[in-house]
């Protein structure tokens, strides 16, 4: 038995405007930018540093955590560590937390020198491939911003000028301190 579209709209009719409803909060969730997906759990890591140390993430987890993935030899990497390094020796006094892991395997003989020439002081962790897999890496570098009990409360992908302002203010929220 075919129904007429008419038949159809009017059958329906009540339920349209939920519908429509439905379908704004699902386009609205969809788009909200990283720092709305606060409830997402950091995957816990045991990671091992140039030297051999192993650290895990309950390890470094303080007021406020900043975890970045990079490579030494990526170019917007280059461009936004050393204003990542300036937080990291900003806030540490008042709770700020900060690991770099490296991602790409190849480049780890380059750390130790790379981290010297460049006045680095924040630690550096080797994550490896399995790294850009249980973290679902798109690009590089990533920063995630975490609580004290490893939730992520912002997200950034890749660099722009200016992305370390809003690193900034984010970790100043988590830090609860006034703008």
């Amino acid at each position: 038995m075919m129904q007429t579209l008419k038949g159809m709209m009017q059958t329906h009719k009540g339920r349209r405007p939920a519908r429509i409803l439905l379908a704004a909060l699902l386009v609205a969730v969809v788009r909200l930018p990283d720092s709305a997906h606060a409830a997402e759990r950091f995957k816990a890591f045991k990671l091992k540093s140039a030297d051999g140390r192993e650290t895990k993430l309950a390890d470094v987890l303080d007021r406020a955590t900043v975890v970045v993935f990079f490579f030494p030899t990526c170019g917007f990497c280059k461009a936004s560590l050393p204003s990542v390094q300036k937080l990291h020796d900003a806030y540490k006094d008042q709770g700020l937390s900060m690991v770099w892991i490296n991602v790409v395997p190849n480049e780890d003989r380059l750390i130790a020198d790379w981290r010297a020439k460049n006045g680095f002081s924040v630690p550096v962790l080797l994550g490896g491939r399995s790294a850009q897999n249980d973290y679902k890496l798109t690009m590089t570098p990533t920063n995630y911003l975490l609580d004290v009990n490893g939730t992520v409360v912002f997200k950034q992908t890749g660099f722009t000028d200016g992305d370390e302002k809003e690193l900034e203010r984010q970790i100043r929220q988590a830090l609860a301190l006034t703008p």
